[in-house]
């Protein structure tokens, strides 16, 4: 299972300040003026004063400020770090139906940092997330059920919430789709599919998606084999530090399977032709 840390959340933050925009309405009309100035404030990156005009419709029970202000407490942006301010403000907007706070919530209880660790609440907050519409709880949900965290074991529910999460173009979830396509896990084993998954998400950028391909090109799962592209797969992805491709292309490398990187140009015609395995 991909591990979640507090640092994940922060690369959710933005995707999460978007969404939390669209949460329940405001509760009053000076709530109102005081959020969307703090909103303001905080995308012109104004964060203090971001803080404070939030603060002030948090305590007003605006549950969209409620998710702000936590997550600006959490990570120490406009203000020091306030770990307890930021599980009260967090708890609060999660129970008043958030989804943001409630996926926060999910990942807090499973990581176990601010709170116990408590894996049947973080199943149960990221349950409430995912049906919300939040991607990132959807995949982790699956997570829980491949691993039985929380949950009752069951492949059904994880391609249930990898799909979810995947429609909304959560690499992460792609990938998790492609070894079950790959592996014959819950669904038919189908090597074209998994390539598939593993192309987009090469596509856009994910090593391990290039990384997945070479391996199915370097023994012919699927399609035939080609050691070439493989190679060129594991090239592209030790570029971006994947460790797998560069432990792999080490090993080729010294079995004269693949040639040694040289030249700049080389390296530019590898990733030009690394996203087409068929």
């Amino acid at each position: 299972m991909t591990q979640l840390t507090m640092t994940t959340l922060a690369l959710w933050s933005i995707t999460l300040l978007l969404m939390s925009l669209s949460a329940s309405s405001l509760a009053t009309s000076s709530a109102v003026t005081s959020f969307e100035q703090g909103v303001e404030q905080y995308n012109n990156e104004n964060y203090s004063q971001a803080y404070n005009m939030l603060l002030e419709s948090a305590n007003k029970q605006n549950n969209q400020a409620q998710f702000l202000v936590g997550h600006m407490a959490l990570f120490g942006i406009g203000t020091e770090k306030k770990p307890e301010k930021a599980l009260e403000l967090l708890t609060l907007s999660a129970n008043a139906g958030n989804p943001s706070a409630q996926s926060y919530m999910g990942t807090i209880y499973l990581q176990g940092e601010l709170v116990e660790k408590n894996e049947q609440k973080a199943a149960k907050w990221l349950l409430l997330a995912a049906e919300n519409g939040v991607a990132e709880a959807q995949n982790n949900l699956a997570h829980l059920f491949i691993n039985g965290q929380g949950v009752e074991p069951s492949t059904e529910q994880a391609f249930h919430w990898f799909e979810k999460a995947a429609e909304q173009g959560l690499l992460d979830a792609k990938l998790s789709l492609g070894l079950m396509y790959e592996q014959g896990i819950y669904v038919k084993q189908d090597y074209q599919k998994a390539a598939q998954f593993y192309q987009v998400a090469a596509e856009k950028g994910a090593p391990q998606g290039m990384h997945n391909i070479g391996m199915m090109l370097l023994y012919g799962h699927g399609f035939e084999k080609n050691t070439e592209k493989a190679c060129n797969f594991f090239t592209t992805a030790a570029q971006l530090g994947f460790q797998d491709s560069i432990n792999n292309l080490n090993i080729l490398i010294q079995k004269g399977i693949c040639q040694a990187i040289a030249t700049d140009a080389h390296q530019s015609h590898a990733m030009d032709n690394s996203f087409k395995p068929f």
